[in-house]
């Protein structure tokens, strides 16, 4: 049989069950992925993000050319041409069957539906896998049988699920026998042009480089990973969050190597490695809300009453929050720390939308799109949830009256005012008993700027606004 592995965010080989299932049951298997610059820009993908996306295809394509399949990377224009591509890519191959992993997103799984039924037409065959998630999509249900909506009862149930064989990964690929095609990534013109400053020797590319920095994250953090992870300046957390946004390594990869220096265990033993697990079941959830409540995917809040709810929208603010520059030196090096890295610190992005949302009320849309545009670990439903919960327009969000107060949060969290020196350098010279709120002459000496609204008077209006909205 002769078969196409159809590559789309799971560009790798380790623990890929369509590449398992296409290796397994052909003779021959063609790869291919389909790269539409406008679909990619249509989704607020990052410059940073498609920079890497490119550099892994290169890695992938290395990594397949050894085992004698061949990577074709073909132009689309986006979701609605893409079955008519696989359709005629298969006849011209003469192909049996196409294997590709699930997405989530209303747009993929639509298109998906249109590949599988056009194939059909044409006696061609498709199969598709579970990928991204442990348990299939919508699986995990309350004892009425509705969706969660609420994660520590999602993650208790899907503990008492887990069944050891979900981590049965390994597998051994031998080189095929060699086809006529070969790959053409050498040659392929993706039109792309670099436009961010992020410095890419913080992102190594390909499936070894991700399977490198976990090992180095378990063998040397993991273990205060508890502790360490909402310091930013601390380099505790395992920055893996790229390489899972575009399958370059998979989630079952991530746990199955936590589990096995924790005797197994979730909720017992190092509480850095139980921590860290919660965090990848997180992504889990919020996977299972976007498929469970279609209504997130399609820039609808989870809470009905935050339709309600009226934003502001100051130009002037929204400038200065995306150039760094509102005042609030935690806010302000959280932001730079983005531009600068493709990154931001997971405490800081909750810190950083808290204020987006509720001190300054803008809308929660406008701050998920920026992200999303910036973030080389832009995940769709990572991102929104994100935003959501902070927001309190989402599921299992913070409580509207809950609003982080910058200060505080700079004051508990990067207590010697490193974090804010290393990315707001005007403030290097600072102690750090006044770097976190600096005095109006400490501003004008180091050309910072004011602060763009009153924390007292915001927050007051903030709830205001939540009031009126849920009455």
């Amino acid at each position: 049989m002769k078969s196409i592995i159809w590559f789309r965010n799971d560009l790798r080989i380790d623990d890929n069950p369509a590449m398992r299932a296409a290796y397994d049951n052909s003779a021959e298997v063609h790869a291919i992925f389909l790269y539409s610059k406008d679909q990619l820009e249509k989704h607020n993908e990052a410059n940073v993000k498609i920079d890497f996306l490119i550099e892994n295809l290169k890695s992938l394509s290395d990594s397949l050319e050894k085992l004698n399949i061949p990577l074709s990377i073909i132009e689309s224009s986006g979701f609605d041409e893409n079955p008519q591509i696989i359709l005629k890519t298969a006849k011209e191959r003469d192909i049996d069957k196409v294997f590709f992993n699930k997405q989530f997103g209303e747009d993929e799984q639509k298109r998906d539906k249109q590949v599988v039924t056009i194939l059909k037409t044409s006696n061609v065959k498709a199969e598709s896998f579970n990928d991204q998630i442990v348990y299939e999509a919508g699986s995990i249900r309350t004892g009425q049988d509705n969706p969660y909506s609420v994660f520590t009862p999602f993650k208790r149930k899907w503990v008492e699920h887990f069944d050891m064989e979900l981590l049965d990964i390994e597998h051994k690929y031998t080189p095929m026998n060699q086809g006529n095609f070969s790959s053409n990534i050498s040659n392929f013109n993706f039109n792309f042009k670099i436009e961010h400053k992020v410095d890419m020797s913080l992102w190594p590319a390909g499936e070894e480089s991700a399977l490198n920095r976990l090992k180095g994250f378990l063998e040397n953090k993991v273990s205060n990973y508890s502790k360490d992870r909402n310091d930013p300046i601390i380099d505790g957390t395992s920055r893996m969050s790229p390489y899972l946004a575009l399958g370059i390594i998979s989630s079952k990869r991530c746990i199955l190597e936590g589990l096995k220096l924790n005797n197994f265990e979730f909720n017992s033993g190092n509480n850095g490695i139980t921590k860290w697990i919660d965090e990848i079941v997180w992504r889990e959830f919020y996977r299972n809300i976007m498929f469970s409540f279609p209504k997130v995917g399609r820039n609808q809040p989870f809470q009905d009453f935050s339709k309600s709810i009226q934003w502001r929208f100051e130009e002037t603010e929204l400038h200065a929050w995306k150039t760094g520059m509102t005042g609030f030196p935690i806010i302000d090096a959280a932001i730079r720390q983005l531009l600068n890295e493709g990154w931001m610190h997971n405490r800081l992005r909750m810190v950083v939308a808290m204020f987006f949302t509720k001190n300054m009320l803008h809308d929660w849309r406008l701050g998920e799109a920026y992200f999303m545009q910036n973030l080389i670990d832009g995940d769709f439903a990572s991102n929104n949830g994100g935003w959501q919960w902070s927001s309190s327009t989402g599921t299992d969000a913070a409580p509207y009256f809950r609003i982080f107060n910058p200060i505080t949060q700079s004051t508990n969290f990067d207590k010697e005012g490193l974090f804010i020196k290393k990315y707001v350098p005007e403030l290097k010279d600072l102690d750090k008993s006044v770097i976190h709120d600096p005095s109006k002459e400490h501003r004008e000496y180091c050309g910072y700027p004011d602060q763009i609204l009153d924390l007292k008077s915001s927050r007051l209006r903030a709830i205001d606004t939540f009031k009126a909205a849920k009455s």
